[in-house]
């Protein structure tokens, strides 16, 4: 069965229930993070097949994290166990909006050259969304290896920048705008929030900017509005896409919960043989839209992120 193939970090978040800000926080919970992790873990709830590909620390911290993939059905088979795990610390305001602070262990070390890829084809697709990919270490290497494979297999690619202030300092923000450049000109779909979207493109205008990744070689574009729902962009065609409403308690997740639904249901299509339609790109981001709303709605992005069994229902 073809799957959906994220490569990057996992790694603990560690959450604060106080929403007053990561200076002043004294309670964490423990959670399982990581960008392309959540969104293996939304493939699954999809009840889509679905592989993380990376470095787990060889730790308490990773052993953990390996039940966690195991318990959503997250197949292991291009990982390695090695090194530390990653650590995020999570600070939520009184709005449920995010702060962090990394403490980066052996996600930076992932090496290609000991995994075989020959098992990806061109009915699978291949993620990209680290939040630590474009970052210095061999992570950055294999990205990049593991996405010229995808382009010579002609395997359908997924981006989302993922971009992080305290990550992309000011110093290498130029250089990860180009590493961005170099994925969009080759990617299939993506997903980028307005924020995003308006630094890459250096245009205010969101339909400026948009035109503008088409020209770089993008195809279908997804700009996250949180409440506002989804500027979905394919073929020419151009709308908002609306979400739901919600009492928002954390953010955290909700974006790759958003991505790991629309590959699911992209997953479907391309299995055909065929690319989606604007009509069927829009049916399958008003239903990621609600996926990513309802994370919204509790702590911790991966127990957080309904089933499509709930969405439907809803």
């Amino acid at each position: 069965m073809n799957k959906v193939y994220c490569i990057g970090e996992i790694l603990i978040d560690m959450v604060s229930t106080d929403r007053i800000g990561l200076k002043n926080a004294l309670s964490f919970e423990k959670k399982a993070g990581g960008a392309p992790a959540n969104v293996c873990c939304a493939v699954s709830k999809m009840e889509k097949e679905t592989e993380f590909i990376g470095q787990i620390g060889k730790d308490f911290f990773g052993d953990y994290l390996s039940d966690i993939l195991e318990k959503y059905n997250i197949k292991t088979n291009l990982c390695y166990k090695e090194g530390n795990t990653t650590l995020a610390f999570v600070a939520l305001d009184k709005n449920g909006e995010r702060d962090f602070s990394f403490i980066r262990g052996c996600d930076k070390d992932f090496d290609y050259k000991k995994i075989d890829f020959n098992c990806i084809d061109n009915k699978d697709i291949l993620h990209f969304g680290s939040a630590t990919g474009l970052l210095d270490g061999n992570l950055k290497e294999s990205y990049i290896k593991l996405f010229e494979y995808a382009k010579e297999k002609n395997i359908f690619i997924s981006f989302d920048p993922n971009y992080r202030e305290n990550l992309i300092t000011e110093d290498i923000k130029d250089k990860f705008i180009e590493d961005c450049k170099y994925f969009i000109k080759d990617s299939d779909f993506i997903k980028m929030s307005d924020e995003e979207i308006k630094l890459i493109s250096k245009k205010e205008d969101l339909k400026e900017s948009i035109a503008y990744i088409h020209s770089l070689g993008g195809k279908i574009i997804a700009v996250t509005l949180g409440k506002n729902g989804t500027m979905l962009s394919f073929n020419k065609n151009i709308e908002t896409i609306p979400s739901i409403k919600i009492n928002q308690i954390d953010s955290t997740g909700a974006g790759d919960a958003f991505v790991g639904s629309m590959l699911a249901l992209i997953l479907e299509i391309i299995q055909q043989n065929r690319y989606p339609t604007y009509e069927e790109l829009k049916e399958i981001c008003l239903f990621a839209n609600k996926v990513g709303a309802i994370t919204c709605t509790n702590y911790g992005a991966m127990d957080s992120i309904p089933t499509k069994k709930e969405i439907i229902e809803r």
